[in-house]
């Protein structure tokens, strides 16, 4: 089992379910995304590592990117076509950033911005120098879920050290140590500053079954506390 094969199941299970609603408190965004929806995006940033630049398991995925919505589809993208996530561009094939940390990734071969403001559209042109525009390279890949295979199996390297079950491991652990329930909806305003962000907010709700709800730029603990109301979330993981 990885980390990866909990999306699938997902997927299988509840293709329609709301699985990330995302909420920017400065700019008034609300995005959501069903697990149809999100496997689409995961599809394309599949086959963009793994046909088009010929990335599969032992390859380096540098990714340092905020907690947002479309942060996810390169991170699932990453562990479906098999490879490691790295914090030494040194060691990466590829890097996933926004413009506020491209400087992370110098040296990296391929280099890949998403436009937190503009999140679906991407940069329109003008993405920033020594990357490409994340929505435009993954644009002209299929997005079919029946097109991915997965590159790795639960032995070959996933983060920190630890193999790919290692992190389902990890994640399970988390889950019980939070005390969240099957189903449980998780609401979080923490960012990813470094993988144990990104497994509590993304694989921890996958391992038991349940949903994410991010609130960036919130700054205004009763408008939290509406979010978590009208959202019905059942755990929050603040910053």
């Amino acid at each position: 089992m990885t980390p990866e094969q909990l999306f699938a199941d997902l997927l299988a299970r509840e293709p329609g379910r709301p699985f990330i609603t995302y909420y920017d408190e400065a700019s008034g965004e609300r995005s959501e995304l069903s697990a149809t929806s999100l496997a689409n995006w995961v599809a394309k940033t599949h086959h963009l590592l793994g046909t088009e630049l010929g990335l599969g398991a032992g390859d380096g995925a540098l990714l340092a990117l905020p907690a947002h919505w479309i942060s996810i589809p390169p991170l699932l993208g990453v562990l479906t076509a098999g490879l490691q996530f790295v914090d030494d561009p040194g060691s990466a094939e590829v890097a996933f950033v926004e413009p506020a940390t491209l400087s992370a990734a110098a040296g990296v071969p391929d280099v890949y911005a998403i436009a937190p403001a503009s999140a679906r559209v991407g940069f329109s042109g003008s993405a920033p120098a020594g990357a490409e525009d994340y929505v435009s390279a993954v644009r002209p890949h299929a997005d079919a879920w029946a097109g991915v295979t997965f590159g790795a199996g639960p032995g070959d390297p996933c983060v920190a050290g630890r193999s790919r079950a290692g992190v389902l491991e990890w994640a399970r652990e988390r889950a019980a140590e939070l005390g969240l329930a099957a189903g449980a909806r998780v609401l979080s305003t923490r960012d990813w500053a470094q993988p144990s962000d990104w497994v509590d907010t993304v694989l921890v709700p996958l391992v038991v079954g349940g949903s994410v709800v991010y609130v960036r730029n919130c700054v205004d603990a009763d408008v939290l506390e509406r979010r978590a109301s009208q959202e019905r979330a059942t755990a929050v993981l603040r910053s």
